[in-house]
């Protein structure tokens, strides 16, 4: 570990060295300059904004006539972000030539919130993207933001969540979950263990991000095969990159909610000292066990001999609570960076801290008379004899980044990006006794990992850009008692990667390869895994007008096999079976295709996109129908299987009055998937969604409504059961009051309004914890 530790650390100093030697070179690049005015809808000043140069990190504040001024920029392409608190954001591309000064007019708008920005794919706008992808950010994700990423994310198309609790889920994305989903902050993977476990929770905060962008199709391929169900990114900021525009910029939030009694508090500063940036953050979350509109077990629900009850549901549901539901965060993060005009070097530090409950238990105690005597004798003399309880998990980060990025300047190195990251994890599952309340650790878990990522942008010639790196990994894991079904292991992952993207008229083109191998040894397995995987896709777009246009991408991923997958052999608890890996294991090779069309005009935006991923040797658990330790036994397999689906969704503007907007959306989102070999439908496959809404959005009101409608799920596995549908209400309103620099935003919201019984396909848990009941929250935030 301390060599591998040592070559990481020696990579990022070459990072930094060449990171210098290049702004070097920037700086003797002859420049331009860029002016750039703001304005709204109506053509009219705005009364202030924040205009920023994406790439360089330079920011500059405006107020009303004022022009924001760009000097020594190096000759480019650059895209221009703008916004305003008043009146809304805008981004525009522009080209710079050296000596040349570029004068452009932005026009802000609420409407469509100026196409989100996405760094995780080239730092482009959604609308010029290959591939599928939804932002996150502001008021809207802090008042939004749930307990989990998995649920944070979960109303958006495509996405579901694998749900184990408020305290843990992880996103779905077309079906696909787990290691094939991977979860980044700021570009590098969250360094926890929630992909060996439903009941493992992510290490990340949601209310804590800056934004979050959930990425699908072939240009995840950019962060590894095994990403092929998609990539989550959460930008929190704490490495800053870039001058704020104000000496300090602070924002506070507070939250209640009371399905769970729910008390939160974050904050957050940013400021400069000179060429200094400077982050600070911390939050606190607490919530009880939250309730529920009926009883938890579906068996207590509708006991045997009720069929059709339980078909047509309770007429008269008893509210309740859902035992060992409740969730306690605390995080911190602070970092400081050196910001020059054309890029940064910055450090972080974060800690992060959650206790919470795994609702239904693990099922760690043993039904009467399973025990042997001598089990019972043990268990008297250590003070716990027939103990049974609650299990939680207390879950402990700190972790350490460096990051840096500067614009080259060149004609063909245009900028270059380090990033590198230290973890140290670890999380305890305990049985806290339902009498004593004594806390026994059960199981220790720990996670040390570093991953570093170098990429260099370029142009191979006018209309085109890229990007090539590489990307290194070690991940060193250990599982100590009742559920340690995984050996300790060691990995070590190296990549390289190219992406290359041409425009010539109305057509774009965009390739993208990735070379990457994987060591994987575990204490007692002999033979040591050497596998390589080589992925690569290919897109295309055809703007029919500058309204329609149409993507068709496709993509072959190798996604080599984990050690989870290669050497399990024990109980698992949280999933109820006795897991065995197969150390045999090939690498599984997909087929995806996507095809999409968009329309975009200044009143609707809209997008359907269809995908079919075809796997050659597929990694799934198969239940074997033989038992263990009183566990049905799964064994990790492999078998051809095709996952097949939509997504889609659509924003009109109905009408507007002078800076108000009401606007109509809806989405929709299905997804099929089958082992090939026999049409056996996959487990825990999400059902068939729907939805609409109406809003409306002005400067200082903002309000929205929705209905989702899910189906129930009768394809189901061997072993498993049919879900039942529901619907589902939501509905929030919020006003903003300005004081000079001082914005109050008040937002008041409600989710499941009708307290309707839901409970989600996709979870372990479905049979023992349905969704929150009804649940009114309120959020305030003063920012500044």
């Amino acid at each position: 570990m301390k060599r591998l530790l040592a070559s990481g650390l020696r990579a990022a100093c070459l990072a930094v060295a060449f990171i210098l030697v290049g702004s070097g070179a920037a700086e003797a690049q002859v420049s331009g300059e860029i002016r750039v005015r703001v304005v709204d809808v109506g053509g009219d000043p705005v009364e202030e904004a924040d205009v920023r140069v994406v790439d360089l990190g330079r920011v500059l504040h405006v107020e009303g006539d004022e022009e924001a001024r760009f000097e020594r920029v190096p000759a480019g392409e650059y895209l221009i972000e703008v916004e305003s608190p008043r009146a809304g954001r805008g981004i525009r591309a522009v080209r710079v030539t050296a000596g040349e000064t570029v004068e452009v007019t932005v026009t802000v708008s609420l409407f469509f919130h100026g196409q989100e920005l996405v760094v995780s794919v080239g730092g482009g706008t959604q609308a010029d993207l290959y591939t599928p992808s939804h932002v996150e950010r502001g008021i809207d994700l802090r008042a939004s933001a749930q307990t989990s990423l998995g649920e944070t994310l979960a109303d958006q198309p495509g996405v579901n969540s694998s749900y184990h609790g408020p305290g843990s889920s992880r996103p779905i994305i077309r079906g696909l979950g787990g290691s094939r989903v991977r979860v980044l902050e700021s570009g590098l993977g969250s360094g926890d263990a929630s992909t060996t476990s439903p009941d493992h929770a992510p290490s990340v905060e949601a209310m804590a991000a800056d934004r979050i962008e959930v990425i699908r199709g072939p240009a995840t391929l950019l962060y590894g095969g095994s990403a092929v169900g998609g990539v989550v990114n959460i930008e929190d900021g704490r490495v800053p990159r870039e001058i704020p525009a104000h000496p300090v910029i602070a924002t506070l939030t507070l939250r209640g909610g009371t399905v769970a009694d729910e008390r939160n508090a974050a904050g957050r500063v940013d400021g400069a000292a000179g060429r200094i940036a400077l982050h600070l953050s911390g939050l606190y979350r607490k919530t009880q066990d939250y309730a529920i509109p009926g009883l938890a077990s579906i068996d207590e629900l509708h006991p045997p001999g009720e069929e059709e009850e339980a078909e047509e549901g309770p007429e008269e549901a008893l509210p309740g609570i859902l035992p060992n539901s409740s969730v306690e965060t605390a995080r911190f993060a602070g970092g400081l960076s050196y910001v020059g005009d054309n890029g940064f070097i910055g450090v972080s530090f974060l800690g992060y801290d959650s206790d919470y409950g795994v609702p239904g238990g693990h099922g760690h105690g043993e039904e009467e008379g399973e025990r042997h005597e001598d089990e019972d004798e043990e268990d008297e003399e250590e003070g716990h004899a027939g103990e049974e309880g609650d299990v939680r998990v207390d879950l402990r980060q700190r972790r350490a980044d460096f990051m840096a990025g500067w614009r080259l300047g060149g004609d063909f190195l245009k900028r270059v990006e380090a990033r590198f990251g230290l973890t140290d994890y670890q999380h305890f599952e305990i049985l806290v006794d339902d009498v004593s309340g004594d806390r026994d650790i059960e199981t220790r878990f720990f996670n040390n990992e570093w991953e570093g990522r170098l990429q260099v942008e370029h142009a191979l010639a006018e209309g085109s850009r890229g990007a090539f790196g590489i990307h290194a990994r070690n991940r060193d894991f250990e599982a100590i008692g009742e559920e340690a079904f995984v050996p300790p292991s060691s990995t070590l992952e190296f990549a390289a990667f190219l992406f290359e993207e041409f425009s010539v008229g109305r057509f774009g083109l965009q390739t993208g390869a990735r070379f990457e191998t994987r060591a994987t040894e575990a204490e007692g397995v002999v033979r040591r895994r050497n596998d390589r995987g080589f992925s690569a896709s290919l897109g295309g777009v055809f703007e029919a007008s500058e309204a329609v246009s149409f993507v068709v991408s496709a993509a072959r991923s190798a996604k080599l096999p984990s050690a989870e997958e290669l050497f399990s052999n024990g109980p698992h608890l949280a999933t109820q079976v006795f897991e065995l890996g197969d150390p045999e294991l090939d690498p599984e090779f997909g087929l995806s295709l996507d095809a999409a069309i968009r329309i975009g005009t200044e009143s609707v935006r809209t997008e359907l996109s269809v995908f079919s991923n075809s796997f050659d040797g597929f990694t799934y658990q198969a239940f074997t129908g033989e038992e263990e330790d009183g566990l049905v036994v799964a064994l990790w397999s492999q078998a051809d299987a095709v996952f097949t689906g939509f997504e889609a969704h659509a924003e009109v503007e109905l009408f507007h009055y002078g800076d108000g907007h009401f606007v109509m959306d809806a989405f929709g989102d299905y997804v099929r998937a089958e082992l090939t070999a026999n049409d056996q439908p996959l487990p825990r496959i999400p059902a068939f969604r729907f939805g609409a809404g109406l809003g409306h959005e002005s400067p200082a009101w903002h309000g929205h409504v929705r209905a989702r409608r899910t189906a129930g799920q009768e394809r189901v596995a061997a072993f498993e059961e049919p879900t039942d549908g529901y619907t589902l209400i939501d509905a929030s309103v919020g006003y903003r009051i300005f004081q000079g620099r001082v914005a109050h935003d008040i937002v008041l919201s409600g989710t499941n309004l009708t307290d309707r019984e839901a409970r989600s396909h996709t979870s372990f848990l479905k049979e023992l914890a349905p969704f929150p009941g009804r649940e009114i929250r309120l959020t305030y935030q003063l920012s500044f």
